[in-house]
């Protein structure tokens, strides 16, 4: 596996989702080679396809909604399929059409660096989509009921995962560039004879700890709120996550958390899996549900 100095760099500087996951591997709880650090790598590479497939949804759809391209009929006719009761191999099918799409569009995407991290130049598989692929694969043999899980079998998988989660993370450095931010707290203020000003707090949702650092910036305009947002070079610039990834403390456990989509149902409810331990939640009759 990677050195320590590079482990603390996701650790403490990739976003929350990722580096809390990938913290716990490093905790003596996770050292051996044994079913519960395999479960935790599989773990970890679900948690990177899921938050890069909805970035790359939303990326779309706000796209989509300006005009700058359309979505073509096949991805209207699979999204469906793709978008409900969802798993890896669709995080992944999700991931790649939207980012085909960009491709194919030639429109740039909000993080550049997501469509060659993910596509080639001729539009095959790069090594980080293959890594993916293959934990889909290892998923569903460890799911086979014939498959018995000796010594020997789990250390030979911890082996090859370690190996696949490396590439996969070490590629996505250039996340470092684009800060996630939780906005929920404007101020207004407007003097006589100047034009008014915005005052934001802003959290930096990055790190393995649910206590996120935060900071105020006077802003021109006003940034969406409450919502979760990927910045560039300063807030002004951004990509509003909501209502895919979202910040509540209206789960079953009442603590705050960050919640990941999971499922939409024809009843019009919307599921959310927990990055920590927020439980279950989900959108419809939330607080949440009536400013989206």
């Amino acid at each position: 596996m990677m050195d320590r100095q590079y482990n603390r760099k996701i650790e403490n500087d990739y976003p929350y989702p990722i580096a809390l996951e990938y913290r716990r591997l490093n905790t003596k709880e996770y050292l051996v080679s044994d079913e519960n650090r395999l479960r935790q790598i599989l773990k970890i590479s679900e948690s990177v396809i899921h938050l890069i497939a909805l970035i790359s949804v939303v990326d779309l759809m706000e796209n989509c909604n300006s005009s700058k391209l359309s979505i073509p009929d096949g991805f209207k006719k699979e999204f469906p399929g793709w978008f409900t009761r969802t798993s890896f191999g669709k995080w992944i099918s999700l991931t790649r059409e939207s980012i085909r799409i960009f491709k194919n569009s030639k429109v740039p995407m909000f993080i550049r660096e997501l469509e060659p991290y993910f596509l080639s130049e001729k539009g095959s598989e790069t090594r980080a989509q293959q890594a993916f692929i293959r934990f889909a694969a290892i998923r569903n043999q460890l799911s086979h009921p014939q498959l018995t899980l000796t010594d020997n079998i789990i250390e030979d998988f911890c082996r090859e995962t370690e190996e696949l989660l490396e590439t996969i993370l070490t590629g996505l450095d250039f996340l470092m560039n684009y800060p996630f931010l939780y906005v929920d707290h404007i101020s207004v203020r407007y003097r006589k004879w100047t034009n008014p000003s915005f005052f934001h707090t802003f959290s930096e949702v990055i790190g393995n700890s649910s206590e996120f650092n935060a900071y105020n910036k006077a802003l021109s305009e006003l940034v969406n709120t409450p919502a979760i947002i990927i910045i560039k070079e300063n807030e002004a610039e951004y990509l509003n996550l909501d209502p895919l990834l979202i910040y509540s403390d209206e789960g079953e456990n009442k603590i705050p958390d960050i919640f990941m989509y999971i499922d939409w149902d024809p009843s019009r409810h919307c599921k959310y899996r927990p990055v920590w331990n927020g439980g279950s939640f989900n959108l419809k009759g939330t607080v949440h549900e009536s400013e989206t």
